[in-house]
C-alpha cells in the first residue's frame, strides 16, 4: 500500500467503509462519486483481468463478463483509509487474503476510535 496519500476525514472514512465490500472493483468513475480523494484513485487504480475458469475471479460489469477491466479494489480503499487515520493493520489480518474479513477488521477498528 502506498504512503503518503492524502488525509480524510472520519466521516468520510466511515462512508466508504459503509460502502466497500472487499471483493468489488470501484470504476474510477464510481469512485469520484464516492468522494475518493484523486490521488487515492491515480495511486490504487490498476487494470485487473478476469479468471474465467474461476466464478470468484470473473469481472462482471453490468451484468456481462469482462475479459479486463480498470478501477480500484475497495480492499485498497479501506486499507487507505485505515492509513489515512492512522489505525495499524494487524500483519495477520493482511496475510489471510481474505478481503471482506480485512474490510470488516478496518470498520471494527474505526469504529472504535
Amino acid at each position: 500500500m502506498a504512503k503518503g496519500l492524502s488525509k480524510i476525514t472520519k466521516p468520510l472514512a466511515l462512508k466508504l467503509l459503509s460502502a466497500c465490500d472487499g471483493d468489488e472493483i470501484w470504476s474510477c468513475q464510481h469512485c469520484r462519486s464516492e468522494r475518493v480523494p484523486e490521488d487515492w484513485i491515480a495511486r490504487l487504480r490498476d487494470v485487473f483481468e478476469s479468471d474465467f475458469s474461476e466464478q470468484g475471479s470473473t469481472i462482471f460489469e453490468e451484468g456481462k463478463r469482462v475479459s479486463q477491466y480498470e478501477g480500484v479494489r475497495s480492499v485498497d480503499i479501506a486499507v487507505a483509509v485505515a492509513m489515512s487515520l492512522g489505525i495499524q493493520i494487524d500483519p495477520w489480518v493482511l496475510s489471510q487474503n481474505h478481503r471482506a474479513a480485512i474490510v470488516a477488521w478496518i470498520q471494527e477498528r474505526l469504529e472504535e476510535q
